[in-house]
């Protein structure tokens, strides 16, 4: 029996989990500062990790790192993993990863998690437009006037002046 099939059964409680904690991340006052950058780092991670510590390992350095960069060094423009949010991630995991027996087993999960984490984001994240941005993600803010890019080449004009074509 390969992974895949021996995880199918751990596939719902991974969706319920991550489901549960980016909800209970969004109904906090705080809400978080997490972008989705972080989750595709985190994916990348588990894609390299050879057993779940290394995974925990990973998310609690996050956590920490962004806390430390008060002191005279330059703050991040990207999200934040929080310790709260940091510390349920680890948590739900763990419960789900208790039941498998094997490093192999237990990084594929987190893989499997990591995924499910970053589609919950994005799901919340579309879902509470009314947050203010505090993810240094713009991506998706109003610009400007209002205006739509009124006669932008989308290289700042720069192309044209160089004799290319628009």
């Amino acid at each position: 029996m390969d992974i895949a099939e021996k995880l199918r059964l751990q596939r719902k409680p991974l969706v319920l989990a991550a489901k549960t904690v980016m909800e209970d991340a969004f109904k906090r006052e705080s809400k978080p500062l997490l972008n989705k950058a972080q989750l595709s780092h985190l994916i990348g991670v588990c894609n390299e990790a050879a057993c779940a510590e290394e995974i925990e390992l990973y998310i609690r350095y996050q956590a920490s790192r962004e806390k430390s960069e008060g002191e005279g060094r330059k703050k991040s423009k990207g999200g934040v993993w929080d310790g709260w949010l940091a510390q349920n991630v680890i948590d739900a995991a763990n419960k789900v990863l208790s039941t498998l027996s094997s490093d192999e087993l237990k990084v594929a999960a987190w893989r499997l998690y990591a995924v499910y984490l970053t589609r919950e984001f994005t799901y919340q994240k579309a879902t509470h437009p009314d947050e203010q941005r505090k993810d240094g993600d713009e991506s998706r803010a109003p610009q400007g006037d209002g205006s739509r890019n009124k006669g932008h080449t989308g290289t700042g004009g720069h192309y044209r002046e160089k004799g290319g074509r628009r």
